[in-house]
Order: structure tokens, then C-alpha cells, then sequence
């Protein structure tokens, strides 16, 4: 489904990706930043301006609020400790996959990315994304 590839999109940290959503089209374009530093966007279309829409990127603040609010519903010291150390995403990953809370923390980090995402499609006036064949 296109909310999938969105999240994914969304997910997606590296700095030289930039992602549209072509909303005629309902697909998701990826445009590599060349080594200049400027973003290629061969495929926007200049007499359609509103087409192509830039899909945002998960912040660090907020992956680190979501690492703060799963630890808040487990009540676990390791974990909080974790978020407190160097390089405390490496540090709460560790201690998640330790605790064998993985796959709830995958679950509810994807619940979080949804969330987001439909937000952005509603902020964005994209009121419905068509279910596609995968």
C-alpha cells in the first residue's frame, strides 16, 4: 500500500534521499542528491507545480520522544539509563532487543509512523490514498 512506502520514505535518514509523493501519479519518487549538493528532481514537472510533494523526514527529537514514551509504558530502568548514555539510540536498540522487547518496539514505532504520516496527508489536504496493488 502507498501509506507503507510513505512510512518507509519517512523513515528513510539518509541526508542525500529526498522523497515526493506525485499525487496524480499516487507514487513515491526518490530523488538522490548529486555530489554538488543540489537535488536533481528531473521528474518535476515545471507546469505543475503542486504535483510533487516533498514527504518529510522522522526528526531525532522525535524518535527520541517515542524511545522516552515506550520506556515510560514498560517502566524500565535499563531502558531510561539507555536513553541517557552516549549514542543512546544505539544504547536503547541494545537494551530493547536484550529485554526481548524488540518486536514491541517495533510495533509501536510503526503506530508512531503512521500516525505521523496520516497527519501529514490530512495537513497536506490529501484526503484519500487509493489502495494499490503491491
Amino acid at each position: 500500500m502507498l501509506i507503507d512506502k510513505l512510512m518507509v520514505a519517512y523513515m528513510d535518514t539518509k541526508a542525500n534521499h529526498i522523497y515526493y509523493l506525485d499525487k496524480n501519479e499516487q507514487t513515491i519518487l526518490l530523488d538522490a542528491i548529486d555530489p554538488g549538493g543540489l537535488p536533481n528532481l528531473e521528474f518535476l514537472d515545471l507546469e505543475e507545480p503542486e504535483r510533487f510533494l516533498e514527504i518529510p523526514k522522522v526528526m531525532n527529537i522525535e524518535s527520541f520522544s517515542w524511545m522516552v514514551e515506550f520506556e515510560s509504558f514498560h517502566q524500565n530502568n535499563e531502558l531510561l539509563h539507555a536513553l541517557n548514555e552516549d549514542e543512546p539510540f544505539k544504547r536503547f536498540t541494545e537494551k530493547v532487543i536484550e529485554f526481548g522487547l524488540h518486536e514491541k518496539w517495533q510495533t509501536f514505532q510503526k503506530d508512531k509512523v503512521k500516525s505521523r504520516i496520516e497527519m501529514w496527508l490530512t495537513e497536506n489536504k490529501i484526503k484519500e490514498i487509493q489502495k494499490q496493488p503491491e
